[in-house]
C-alpha cells in the first residue's frame, strides 16, 4: 500500500471516530463527557493533512455521518408528504450545504492558519469553529441544529458562563478542549521535530479557563436560586393536546394512527419513520366530526381542567387555533354573541367552541394560532396574507396584542426573496419569482409572511411576557431581544410532532435550556406531543410532561428583569473570535508572501541577479562566525599577511592583463603564441612582486596597509597593533579587542574574495 493511500484510510478512520463520539454526546444517549474527547481525531487531521483534498474527504465523511444520524428525523419530516427519494435528498441536500459552506472552509483556514502559526494553533481552531457556528446561525439558510455547545445541556455548572458568552462561547471551550488534547498528542509524538520554548503555557491557558468557568458555575447556580427564591412567581398552564398533525385537519376522524399504506422502498421508509402508534385517541369516532372538531375540544376539555388552578395565564401550542382564531371572531362576531349550531362549517364551530372555554375559564390565554389579514397590495401574489402567530387573549375572548413569527424555516415556512420588494414588483423577476413559487406550492412547500417586531406583552398582574415560536427559539441572538426589551419570562410554542421522533423533541427542548440562562429567565416550553416543560433560569429543568400523551401541567414561573451581559451585547464573544481570525491571518499572509518572493527568487532570478554584498557584521561576530565555518581554511598568521597581500595585487593585476589579451586576441589569428606572451607576462610579474616582498620584509620601518591596495605602508594605527602583537591575545576575552577584530574581518573578507574569484574563473 502507497503512503498516499494509508495516509487517506487513515483520515477516513479517524473522520467516522469523531462523527461516532460527537452523536453519542447528543440525544438519547446524551454522554455529554464525549463531546471533550470527540473531534481530538478531527483535530489531528486539521493539524497535520497538507493536500486539499483530505480536507474534502474529512468533512464529508464526519458531516455525512453525524449530521446523518442526528437529522435523521428530517426525512420523517418530509415523508409525511413526498417520497421516499425527495425525502432523502433534502436530507443530503442540506448535509451537502453543511459540508461545503460551513465544515469543508472551516477544516481548510484552520488547518492552513496552524500550519503558519503552529504555536497557536490550539487556540486557531476553537476560534474558526466557533465563529463557523456563528455562520450557521445567520440568513435565509441559518440552521443551528447540531451546535456542539447544546450537547452540554446537562452539565449544568458548566454552561451557567452562557449568559457571558452564549452557547457559542459554551461551543468555543468544548472545541478548546479538543484542539488542546490533539496539540499535546502531537507534540509528545513530534518531539523531535517541533520545539516550543515554553510548552506549558498552552496547558495553563485552558486549565485556567476552565476552572475559572466551573468556579464561576459553581458560584452563580447559588446566587440565582438564591434570587429565584424571592422574586415575583406567576402560575401559567401548559396545554399538551398530543393530536397528530399529520391528518389533514378537515378530514373525518376515523381514531386510527396516520398511515400512507404505500409499497417498496416508500413504504418501508414509512414503517420505519412514520411511527404514527405513538399518538394515543381516546376520542370515538361518530362518523361525522373532523380531525379539527376533536383536536379543539380535546384542547378545551385540558385547558378548563387546568383553569381550576387558577392560573394567571394559559399557554398552547403552536397552531393549536389554525383555523385563525381572531379572524373568524372578527368576521362573524354577531353569529358567536347568539351561538353557533354545530352543523355550522367546521372552522366557525371550532372557534366559537374555542371561544367559548376562553369566557369560561376567566383567564388570559398565549393561543398558537394562524392571524389572516386581507392583502392590500394591488398585484398580490395572494389574496390574503398569513402568519404564524401567538394572539394574547383576555378573559373575554377578545385578542389584545400579537405576535407574528419572524425567524421562518425556509422551505417549509419561507420561499427565497419573498421579502424583496424590488424583486417581486419589478419585470421580469417578479414573473420569475412566481413560476418559481407556484412550483413550491405545487410541492406542498408552505409560504407564510414575515413578522415586523418583536412583541413584549403586558399581563395585567404586573408582568411582561413574550413568545416565540418553534424554529426561533433556536437563535440565542434573537430570542435576548425578547428580554431585552423587557420581558420577565419566555414562552416557547411549538409543533414538533410530524416526525413522529422523540429525538427532534428533545433537541428542540434542550435549546430551550440556554436560552433560559442566556437571559437568566425562566422558560416554558409548550410542544402538540412534548417537550412540554418548564425550566428555570438557571437551566434546571423543574418538571415536564410525557411524550405523546394528552396531559396539562402548571408552572410556577419566576418573573426576572435583569439584563444580562449577553442580553445586552449579543454575540460579542464571537465578534472577537473574528478579530482572532483576521490577525491569524494577516500573519499567516505575511508569511506565506515572504516564502513565495523566495521560492520566485531562487526559482527564476537566482542566475540573473548578481550577488549581493552582504551586510557588514559587527567586527567580533564576524570573526566568529568565519573561525565556527567548518568550510573555512585556517586563519592565515600575522607574519603571512604579505604574501597574501602581495598575491591579491598580482591576480588583480593579472585579471587586468587577461581582459586585455583577451580583446587582442578576438582579432588575432596567432592564438597560442599570444597565450604563450600572457602567461610569461604574468610569470614574471608574479617574480617580480616577490622581490619586493622580500625587500620589504627586510626593512623593518616599512609596513604593507591591509585596508588600501594603492599604498604599500601600514596605517598607524595597524602598525602599532602589529609591533605590540605579543602583547596581545585573541584568545583572552578582556584583550579580544576591537582593533583586533576590525584587521581580522578585512583579512577574512578578503581571503573570501579571492576564493570567489578562483571559482568565477574556473
Amino acid at each position: 500500500m502507497s503512503k498516499s493511500n494509508s495516509y487517506v484510510i487513515g483520515v477516513i478512520i479517524l473522520s467516522i471516530i469523531s462523527a461516532i463520539l460527537l452523536f453519542l454526546a447528543f440525544p438519547p444517549l446524551n454522554l455529554f463527557p464525549i463531546s471533550f474527547i470527540a473531534l481530538v481525531p478531527l483535530n489531528i487531521i486539521i493539524f497535520k493533512a497538507d493536500k486539499i483534498r483530505y480536507y474534502i474527504i474529512s468533512s464529508s465523511i464526519f458531516v455525512l455521518l453525524f449530521f446523518g444520524m442526528l437529522l435523521t428525523w428530517i426525512v420523517a419530516f418530509m415523508l409525511r408528504e413526498l417520497g421516499s427519494l425527495i425525502s432523502f435528498l433534502t436530507l443530503f441536500t442540506i448535509l451537502f450545504l453543511l459540508i461545503f459552506l460551513f465544515y469543508f472552509p472551516a477544516m481548510l483556514l484552520s488547518g492552513f492558519l496552524s500550519k503558519k502559526n503552529p504555536e497557536f494553533r490550539f487556540i486557531i481552531v476553537p476560534v474558526v469553529f466557533t465563529f463557523m457556528e456563528y455562520m450557521r446561525n445567520v440568513g435565509f439558510l441559518g440552521f443551528p441544529w447540531g451546535i456542539i455547545g447544546y450537547s452540554q445541556w446537562n452539565f449544568s455548572i458548566f454552561i451557567q458562563s452562557a449568559d457571558i458568552f452564549g452557547v457559542l462561547g459554551i461551543s468555543f471551550f468544548v472545541y478548546f478542549t479538543n484542539s488542546i488534547i490533539a496539540h499535546y498528542l502531537l507534540l509528545y509524538a513530534e518531539k523531535d521535530k517541533i520545539k516550543y520554548k515554553k510548552p506549558y503555557i498552552p496547558a495553563l491557558i485552558f486549565v485556567s479557563s476552565f476552572v475559572l468557568v466551573i468556579i464561576y458555575g459553581a458560584i452563580k447556580i447559588n446566587v440565582e436560586e438564591s434570587r429565584r427564591t424571592f422574586q415575583p412567581k406567576t402560575k401559567m398552564a401548559l396545554i399538551q393536546h398530543a393530536f397528530d398533525p399529520n391528518h389533514e385537519w378537515n378530514s373525518i376522524y376515523t381514531g386510527e394512527p396516520f398511515r400512507k399504506g404505500t409499497g417498496g422502498i416508500q413504504g418501508f421508509a414509512e414503517k420505519f419513520l412514520l411511527k404514527s402508534d405513538k399518538f394515543k385517541n381516546e376520542e370515538k369516532p361518530d362518523g361525522s366530526t373532523q380531525n379539527g372538531t376533536v383536536a379543539i375540544k380535546r384542547i378545551c376539555s385540558l385547558a378548563k381542567d387546568a383553569a381550576l388552578s387558577k392560573p394567571s395565564l394559559i399557554v398552547y401550542p403552536e397552531t393549536a387555533a389554525i383555523e385563525g382564531y381572531s379572524f373568524i371572531l372578527n368576521n362573524y362576531k354577531d353569529i358567536f354573541d347568539i351561538g353557533v349550531p354545530d352543523y355550522a362549517y367546521p372552522q366557525i364551530y371550532n372557534m366559537y367552541i374555542f371561544h367559548e372555554m376562553i369566557k369560561y375559564t376567566q383567564t388570559y390565554h398565549l393561543l398558537g394560532t394562524v392571524s389572516i389579514k386581507e392583502n392590500t397590495n394591488e398585484g398580490a401574489y395572494n389574496q390574503y396574507s398569513y402568519y404564524n402567530s401567538i394572539e394574547f387573549v383576555n378573559d373575554r375572548g377578545n385578542k389584545i396584542d400579537e405576535y407574528s413569527k419572524i425567524k421562518l424555516v425556509p422551505g417549509g415556512e419561507s420561499y427565497p426573496f419573498q421579502d424583496n420588494k424590488f424583486l417581486l414588483n419589478t419585470f421580469p423577476f417578479k414573473n420569475i419569482i412566481n413560476f418559481m413559487y407556484k412550483q413550491f406550492d405545487s410541492a406542498g412547500a408552505n409560504r407564510w409572511e414575515r413578522g415586523k417586531k418583536i412583541t413584549v406583552f403586558n399581563h395585567p398582574n404586573g408582568y411582561r411576557i413574550s413568545g416565540a415560536i418553534c424554529y426561533e427559539s433556536a437563535f440565542g441572538d434573537f430570542m435576548r431581544k425578547f428580554a431585552y426589551n423587557g420581558a420577565q419570562a419566555l414562552a416557547v410554542i411549538t409543533e414538533d410532532s410530524w416526525s413522529y421522533s422523540d429525538e427532534s423533541l428533545l433537541q428542540h427542548f434542550y435549546m430551550s435550556v440556554f436560552r433560559a440562562i442566556e437571559n437568566r429567565r425562566d422558560v416554558v416550553h409548550n410542544g402538540n406531543s412534548g417537550v412540554t416543560g418548564h425550566i428555570s433560569s438557571t437551566g434546571k429543568i423543574i418538571s415536564t410532561l410525557p411524550f405523546w400523551r394528552p396531559d396539562y401541567m402548571i408552572a410556577n414561573v419566576a418573573l426576572n428583569d435583569r439584563i444580562t451581559i449577553y442580553t445586552r451585547f449579543g454575540e460579542w464573544f464571537v465578534y472577537l473570535c473574528i478579530i482572532a481570525i483576521i490577525v491569524f491571518i494577516l500573519s499567516a499572509t505575511t508569511k506565506t508572501l515572504f516564502e513565495l518572493k523566495e521560492i520566485i527568487r531562487k526559482r527564476f532570478f537566482a542566475k540573473k541577479l548578481e550577488p549581493v554584498e552582504e551586510v557588514a557584521l559587527p567586527s567580533a561576530k564576524k570573526v566568529d562566525e568565519y573561525i565556527n565555518n567548518d568550510n573555512n581554511h585556517d586563519l592565515p598568521s600575522l607574519d603571512d599577511l604579505d604574501n597574501l597581500v602581495s598575491k591579491k595585487e598580482a591576480e588583480s593585476k593579472v585579471v587586468k592583463e587577461n581582459k586585455a589579451e583577451e580583446k587582442k586576441e578576438s582579432t588575432s589569428k596567432k592564438l597560442d603564441d599570444t597565450k604563450k606572451i600572457v602567461v610569461n607576462k604574468k610569470t614574471n610579474a608574479l617574480e617580480n612582486i616577490n622581490k619586493n616582498n622580500e625587500n620589504k620584509r627586510l626593512d623593518s620601518n616599512q609596513k604593507i596597509d591591509l585596508f588600501s591596495d594603492d599604498s604599500i605602508n601600514y596605517s598607524k594605527e595597524m602598525s602599532d597593533i602589529i609591533n605590540n602583537s605579543e602583547k596581545y591575545s585573541i584568545f583572552e576575552k578582556d584583550v579580544y579587542t576591537s582593533e583586533i577584530s576590525s584587521a581580522l574581518t578585512g583579512i577574512i573578507e578578503e581571503n573570501e574574495e579571492s576564493i570567489n574569484n578562483k571559482d568565477i574563473k574556473k
